[in-house]
């Protein structure tokens, strides 16, 4: 399963990946993207449970031209289009770079629909494809970035002018979705920007091209009446979005995990991290309005927490390169050399728990089962040597210059099983966590 396929969900997921084999976008820019417009198209209307708003701000951080930013976004517009109507286009602003021109912009959407049929509606995206020119412009105004963070939080914003008095907008439906390349990031993503709280709003993605298509390719859009009729769902009523109990028992897991992840990272890369269990919740939310269900469930909450590891995992690699003074990100790592990176590093052989804390935010406990089953070189077994309780499940590099003994390891559907006199059960890839860590990361 790929990085994408975990955080791919619902009829948008389905409508992102029909829409891939031709678009030569990284398909998780195009779910970042996506993500973006549709959350800010259903915000008027959609809420949590406490009243906070379900946008969702996305980055896509690429290189230039290979980093297929504006295919990722023209892809998911297109996705789009149908289903939000004409919301993207007369919704869609750019080029704000100042606390007023905020506030001017939302309360002119608000005063232009007094008296409409729908009440008022100040519903807005901001799509900043040159984002770095606009980041030096913001850095001139003192009030920019408070109403900002202000907007995403759903807390009012105001402005006094002398030509029209006070301008306010008592809850803000802000949503955002901005590009940058790696070498810009590290030029104008501030530190002190950073420690503020300013981005930790935002989910910053790292992508590439996904491939190279001829160049008389005709984009095949798929069919998106299940999320045009979502979309009137959402419009309907008003939706108060709740955790089902056994979701929420994983969103208190996820928030446990990402707070003891920032107690090991220095403080400038764990303020990246500050909003991480709100943006599963808000991410978790937008999916399941997407299947018309106020209820968010456990599938749900996966697929979000897959997304926002996912970027937690770009941003760290970003931040990282920005302190070196490189001005390019290199690739990610495979799934599979992530692995034997981290067994190498425990001498050929490690339990899953092992495993997932140095590959937090990289793959969760699934990802790891499903990558190693495609993999000749790493073996996995249940190891019940540690008397009670739960089996531990072990993974064991083979390196070139040895051969996996005959019958050690056997592969039935997708059991595995380490054949033996020991009290070694078989491990299912659905199996059930064996400790907190498990299926968390």
């Amino acid at each position: 399963m790929t990085t994408f396929e975990l955080m791919s969900y619902g009829p948008l997921g389905e409508a992102v990946e029909a829409a891939m084999p031709t678009s030569e976008a990284d398909p998780i820019g195009v779910w970042a993207s996506s993500l973006s417009l549709y959350s800010a198209a259903i915000s008027r209307r959609v809420r949590l449970h406490n009243r906070r708003p379900v946008v969702i701000w996305t980055v896509l951080a690429g290189r230039s031209a290979i980093g297929r930013k504006g295919y990722a976004l023209n892809t998911a517009t297109a996705v789009l289009t149908k289903p939000i109507g004409g919301f993207i286009h007369s919704r869609r602003r750019a080029g704000v770079s100042s606390g007023p021109s905020l506030v001017d912009m939302l309360s002119g959407l608000e005063l232009d629909t007094m008296g409409a049929d729908g009440g008022i509606d100040g519903r807005c995206v901001l799509i900043e494809e040159e984002w770095a020119s606009v980041l030096k412009d913001q850095k001139k105004c003192s009030k920019f970035s408070t109403m900002f963070r202000n907007a995403w939080d759903g807390k009012a914003i105001s402005n006094r002018t002398k030509k029209d008095g006070l301008q306010s907008v008592a809850q803000p439906l802000l949503g955002f979705t901005a590009h940058i390349t790696p070498g810009e990031w590290a030029k104008y993503v501030s530190s002190s920007e950073a420690l503020g709280g300013s981005y930790n709003r935002l989910l910053p993605v790292l992508v590439e091209r996904s491939k190279m298509l001829p160049f008389d390719n005709k984009p095949e859009l798929p069919d998106t009446s299940a999320l045009r009729e979502a979309f009137e769902w959402a419009e309907e009523e008003d939706r108060v979005m709740r955790f089902s109990k056994e979701a929420g028992e994983r969103f208190d897991e996820i928030r446990a995990v990402v707070e003891d992840r920032m107690a090991e990272l220095p403080e400038l890369l764990a303020s990246y991290m500050e909003r991480s269990a709100e943006q599963v919740h808000r991410v978790a939310a937008v999916l399941s309005a997407t299947e018309m269900c106020e209820e968010i469930g456990r599938d749900a909450v996966e697929a979000a927490w897959a997304f926002v590891s996912f970027s937690m995992s770009s941003v760290e690699k970003l931040v990282k390169e920005a302190a070196n003074g490189k001005d390019s990100v290199k690739p990610m790592a495979t799934p599979e050399d992530l692995i034997r990176d981290v067994l190498r590093r425990h001498g050929g052989q490690a339990t899953s728990s092992d495993l997932l804390r140095p590959l937090w935010g990289k793959l969760n406990a699934a990802a790891i089962k499903d990558t190693v089953e495609g993999m000749d070189d790493v073996e996995m077994w249940s190891d019940r040597s540690g008397g009670r309780g739960a089996p531990k499940i072990m993974y064991r590099l083979i390196e070139e210059s040895e051969s996996p003994k005959p019958k050690q390891v056997q592969k039935e559907a997708k059991v595995y099983e380490l054949a033996s006199r020991s009290k070694a059960q078989p491990v299912a890839v659905s199996a059930a966590p064996t400790n907190m860590f498990e299926g968390l990361i």
